[in-house]
């Protein structure tokens, strides 16, 4: 199969929308209460900036995104950035798509002049994170509108120019 890493398009927000849920119900559920998973959602706030600003990517495959994952940048550290919305198709888990995915990221940041790149990992996501090179900087208990509580791992990596 073939992967195509692209900018995302503002009239796909609805697939993207769909992928977001459809993938955190089945991924995140292995580390949270669905009750929790479906609550956190609520939290994935910034995706029409994302696409808008040209800083949101999908992953295609077959004319199917199945995955999507952006970089903010942040005004006031502006040698800093933050990777956001991070998430892949279940039936596409650990065959390399996150990797392009935080690739595509991190060469733009890198194309920026970016030192650091941070993010919150939800606990499916820590271990690929490490992976990658990122290490954690503090554990975080996110309070969530229906009185749950959902860890995240605050996580940061240097970029080598």
């Amino acid at each position: 199969m073939n992967y195509f890493v692209r900018k995302a398009d503002k009239y796909e927000f609805e697939k993207i929308d769909s992928l977001i849920k459809h993938s955190a119900r089945s991924i995140q559920v292995q580390f949270y209460s669905k009750s929790s998973v479906d609550v956190a959602l609520e939290l994935i706030s910034d995706i029409t900036e994302l696409i808008e600003a040209g800083n949101l990517f999908v992953v295609e495959c077959e004319f199917q995104i199945i995955a999507c994952g952006g970089v903010s940048f942040c005004k006031a550290e502006p040698l800093s950035a933050e990777i956001k919305s991070f998430f892949v198709h279940p039936d596409f888990v650990r065959k390399g798509i996150a990797t392009k995915l935080l690739d595509a990221c991190e060469n733009k940041c890198l194309r920026m002049g970016i030192k650091s790149i941070s993010l919150m990992a939800t606990l499916a996501g820590e271990p690929f994170y490490r992976s990658c090179g990122f290490s954690q900087l503090q554990r975080v208990q996110q309070s969530l509108s229906n009185g749950e509580i959902f860890e995240l791992v605050k996580m940061q990596k240097i970029l080598q120019v």
